[in-house]
């Protein structure tokens, strides 16, 4: 697509070639796949949807409520456990539980990535999404599953990258911060998946 330079300010040039640049890394390393679900250990897909905001690209992620049994006040990415009787892959699950938490229906030609799978102490097989869309979001969170939406500039939050102050140094486990946030665990792992492309 050729872009008109004139109509975009120094910035907004920027943060579109910024996009692209990430756009291209994720499909070329993380491509889509198609495998079988196994039904052992439990499986469970997240989206990370990258979008433009204030000339600078942004990542959604959610306060969990307080309310939850599991993971309650954790920062996370939309998703869920996979339901075999509502869903046909991984994806469909990512899609579904992001539109039920945040009310942001993505499609499925917006999903460009497929990061490897990361596994949690509580038995869970995570597969997570990447979404790079151009349009603004709008969003009707789930009261009942969400505390707060956040939306992150992504690349501040990269920079924020320290040794998890949870596990001994030896381990090279990470965790991130979004203001008084603390963002650590499997979407720490993912993050950092994304981070090691090298893209920033």
């Amino acid at each position: 697509m050729r872009m008109n330079i004139n109509r975009f300010g120094g910035n907004s040039l920027l943060f579109y070639m910024d996009l692209f640049l990430i756009k291209t890394k994720l499909k070329n390393e993380f491509p889509l796949t198609q495998i079988e679900i196994q039904p052992y250990p439990q499986k469970a897909a997240v989206l990370v949807i990258l979008y433009p905001k204030n000339n600078k690209t942004h990542v959604l992620m959610t306060k969990r409520s307080l309310h939850l049994r599991s993971h309650a006040g954790e920062i996370s990415f939309p998703g869920g456990v996979y339901e075999e009787d509502e869903d046909y892959d991984l994806l469909a699950t990512a899609l579904r539980e992001t539109n039920e938490e945040v009310g942001v229906k993505i499609e499925t030609s917006k999903v460009i990535a497929e990061l490897p799978t990361v596994n949690t102490r509580f038995g869970f097989e995570i597969t997570p999404f990447v979404c790079v869309t151009s349009e603004t979001l709008e969003f009707d969170p789930e009261e009942d599953e969400v505390d707060e939406i956040l939306e992150i500039p992504f690349t501040s939050l990269l920079a924020t990258q320290q040794q998890d102050v949870g596990f001994s140094p030896e381990k090279d486990i990470v965790m991130y911060w979004f203001k008084h946030h603390r963002i650590w665990g499997a979407s720490a792992k993912i993050l950092l998946k994304i981070q090691q492309l090298s893209v920033y």
